[in-house]
């Protein structure tokens, strides 16, 4: 089983999705994909925990369950000391874009604007609490600037507002945003990715823009796979090694691009140093800003 702690039709059901079928086929045996999503991801997390710690239940979790540790205050599990890291998979690229009637054309530029306008100008994001909503709030944070956020419920409904001109910027991941800005209805100006990414290497990544406080900033909506705390160490490693076979397929990688999912493998170490990166810089955020669980 795998248990996705997120609504269908996402990048992480996506992947999963892909991933749990070649498994099915490599091992003859049906892998069930199971989404449980609510609560910042927080509903599947706990449900993860009901299941018996056999090794036959991996859940792929992202960078909002980082978000979602230190954003709720009673949870029911710790992400931490309830489960163990398995690999690191993949990552979606999140986009800074504005709409076409915005005078800039770069994300120096946008910075520039936005400072010369504390407060007059909007954002949207995927959701309180969401990756984007944090990386524009560390944004802001960093630069010092003053963007009023405007939350929405995905995504794809943000986009439709930047698109149509009721906001003036958008942070959201790359296939919410891609898509429009290919048809020159938005105008990409940076990733938040401490790299550029393969699926759009034409946009600079923030870190490199030589904005002042925006040197080394990196948000990355990565992708990794977990088990609960006390999953035999075998079935963790061969888990982890068929998925990285699977990952590794010309088709399957060609597929998830399609879908704006970067193919990024890693270790389980890799993935504990991102949880823990994340939750204390998300943390930071978080109070700077005084965001509250919707």
């Amino acid at each position: 089983r795998i248990l996705v702690p997120f609504t269908t039709g996402g990048a992480a059901d996506t992947l999963a999705r892909l991933a749990g079928q070649r498994l099915s086929e490599m091992w003859g045996q049906q892998v069930i994909v199971e989404n449980r999503g609510g609560a910042g991801g927080t509903l599947g997390m706990d449900a993860a925990l009901k299941y018996p710690a056999d090794g036959y239940t991996f859940v792929l979790i992202s960078n909002s369950l980082a978000v979602s540790q230190v954003l709720y205050p009673k949870l029911t599990y710790d992400l931490v000391k309830d489960f163990v890291p398995v690999n690191l998979v993949a990552s979606t690229p999140m986009v800074l874009a504005v709409h076409p009637k915005v005078p800039v054309n770069t994300f120096a530029e946008f910075t520039a604007y936005v400072k010369s306008r504390p407060g007059k100008l909007s954002y949207g994001s995927c959701g309180v609490g969401t990756a984007p909503h944090l990386a524009m709030e560390m944004y802001k944070f960093q630069t010092q600037s003053f963007v009023v956020h405007i939350p929405y419920r995905g995504c794809s409904l943000a986009a439709t507002d930047a698109i149509g001109g009721q906001l003036d910027a958008i942070l959201a991941t790359a296939p919410a945003v891609l898509p429009h800005a290919r048809q020159g209805k938005l105008k990409m100006l940076a990733v938040t990715n401490p790299a550029r990414t393969p699926t759009a290497p034409e946009v600079p990544t923030m870190a490199e823009s030589g904005v002042t406080g925006t040197r080394g900033f990196a948000v990355d909506n990565w992708y990794g796979f977990v088990a609960a705390r006390g999953t035999p160490r075998e079935t963790i490693e061969r888990f982890d090694a068929d998925v990285r076979k699977v990952l590794a397929q010309k088709d399957i990688a060609e597929k998830l691009a399609a879908s704006g999912v970067d193919v990024m493998l890693g270790s389980a170490q890799d993935l504990a140093k991102l949880i823990d990166s994340d939750m204390k810089q998300f943390a930071t955020v978080i109070k700077f800003a005084g965001i509250k669980p919707e």
